[in-house]
């Protein structure tokens, strides 16, 4: 069996551990290409971080980041920074500085190339997520404008709607957060007329599956179906969170009926819009469509849904 199949097979299983285990032995058999040591350094990381063990994870991508600047073409550097799970798993051992740190480095010195755009506009992705995620609002608008300069570069970029539907996603946290109303309600008309507009038969069925963690992976492109889709679902969620509850049920409602299936965050997030722009009957018929869930899987993703519950347990009195 060869490191890759061995490598797919602890993602499958979702055993972290095993595969952090793997890739350090693999590391140590040889004298690896550079593309390959910074696939075992990226996923090393990422195992840390599916862990929520920050302090390894840290120790992991340091050596990562010191390794890349000697060994990495500049145009590789946002690989370091490219994820925001690793970067989130960091704040909890106070270790964040540091990606900020590496982020920066990245910016300064990684020449701004087609060849590279996918994986800038990952490093800006991850770290304006992470700002949001982290409640650091003030720090998001230099990211957000990192995002946006990208994103006109080229207009026939292929990832262009990717990164379009994303950098409204985030810009749209940040205003809803900052008070900004008008700015809310323009932008969140402009990505409801992109998305109306989306010519569906322009894009892949689905991407071209690379390795996870690769620099082929993390540099990918994002124009198929299937990654619309998750922009869109990542969207919704944050309008869920943001309280366009409407906007939020329209494009959940969208997502199913073009096939795509809901996991239970996302499900949790759509309940708590109809709840809130629909009422409790358009709740029960949603719940009824989809029996995939427990509500108590759904309470830990939203602990408001709580209430929901107390109402029908009312209702049936």
């Amino acid at each position: 069996m060869d490191i890759v199949q061995a490598f797919q097979e602890t993602v499958v299983r979702g055993d972290h551990q095993g595969m952090i285990n793997l890739l350090k032995k693999y590391e140590q058999s040889g004298q690896l290409p550079v593309n390959k040591r910074g696939w075992v350094y990226w996923n090393i990381s990422d195992g840390y971080a599916q862990l929520r063990e920050p302090e390894p994870l840290y120790a992991n991508h340091l050596a990562f980041f010191r390794w890349g600047k000697e060994n990495l073409n500049p145009e590789q550097y946002h690989w370091i920074v490219s994820d925001s799970t690793q970067a989130l798993s960091l704040s909890l051992g106070d270790l964040f500085e540091h990606w900020i740190d590496w982020y920066r480095y990245a910016c300064d010195h990684a020449p701004r190339l087609d060849s590279n755009r996918a994986v800038r506009f990952e490093s800006h992705r991850a770290l304006s997520g992470t700002f949001w995620a982290l409640e650091r609002f003030s720090e998001m608008p230099l990211v957000l404008e990192n995002m946006k300069h990208l994103i006109q570069e080229d207009e026939q970029w292929d990832n262009n709607l990717f990164a379009r539907i994303t950098y409204n996603k985030q810009r749209l946290a940040y205003l809803n957060h900052s008070g900004d109303k008008r700015e809310v309600d323009l932008l969140l008309h402009e990505t409801m007329h992109l998305i109306d507009n989306i010519d569906w038969s322009s894009l892949e069925l689905m991407k071209k599956e690379e390795v996870l963690g690769s620099w082929e992976d993390v540099n990918s492109c994002r124009n198929s179906r299937r990654d619309i889709h998750i922009a869109l679902n990542n969207l919704a969620c944050i309008l869920a969170d943001i309280e366009q509850s409407e906007e939020c049920a329209k494009l959940f409602r969208q997502l199913q009926d073009s096939g795509y299936a809901l996991n239970g965050y996302a499900f949790s997030k759509y309940i708590c819009s109809l709840w809130k722009s629909e009422g409790i009957g358009t709740v029960r018929k949603a719940m009824m469509a989809n029996k995939s869930f427990e509500f108590s899987e759904l309470t830990k993703h939203s602990p408001i849904l709580v209430e929901i519950g107390d109402q029908i347990r009312r209702d049936f009195k």
